[in-house]
């Protein structure tokens, strides 16, 4: 458990330094290409410890048992979570309505999953990315802006299309990436007993 706290540590804390007002200070005082290392440096070491971190964690002691329509509703959710998400990066109208994409992206992603998985390892991991997530949202709206471009609806349906191959992508490999199923495979009722 202690590769998961360090781990959500240091990813949620560098993504935190603009909602206490530190990235400004932070850039001038280290010059934006030396922030920009040691932001990714430390994103990318805190997110492989969340990962270790969890499988390592995983099965933990339960808090709450989910009922099984929590499973469905997270494989209808993280979909949408992941066109959010691509939607950051593309001019479409989903960026300029939504004006924060990224973030409320990762709302839902987190909330998907922290309904759908009750043990306590699971409710540390996503309860945080909740929590920083909500938080995140609510400092960028009240800081107000949005993107300048209405947007285009072909933009739109490449989010969309990336979005859902993404999300295909990662419940097929969810197992092998996180150490965790969500897409189980029947067996072969032609293979011999084992």
């Amino acid at each position: 458990m202690e590769f998961l706290i360090v781990g959500l540590v240091l990813f949620l804390g560098i993504h935190s330094v603009r909602l206490v007002g530190l990235r400004g200070p932070m850039i001038a005082a280290m010059g934006q290409g030396a922030y920009s290392i040691v932001y990714s440096l430390v994103s990318a070491i805190g997110l492989a410890l969340i990962v270790y971190g969890h499988i390592l964690a995983h099965p933990s002691m339960a808090v709450w048992a989910p009922p099984e329509w929590t499973r469905t509703l997270a494989l209808v959710l993280v979909p949408v979570s992941i066109i959010l998400i691509v939607s950051a990066y593309v001019p479409g109208h989903i960026r300029s309505g939504v004006r924060h994409p990224m973030t409320l992206g990762v709302l839902v992603w987190a909330v998907a999953h922290l309904l759908a998985n009750g043990e306590i390892a699971s409710v540390i991991l996503f309860g945080s990315f909740a929590v920083w997530a909500l938080l995140t949202v609510i400092g960028a709206y009240a800081r107000g802006g949005s993107f300048a471009t209405e947007g285009k609806w072909s933009a739109d349906a490449v989010a969309i299309i990336i979005g859902l191959v993404a999300a295909g992508l990662l419940a097929w490999f969810h197992m092998q990436l996180f150490g965790v199923a969500v897409v189980e495979f029947a067996s072969d009722p032609y293979a011999p007993g084992i």
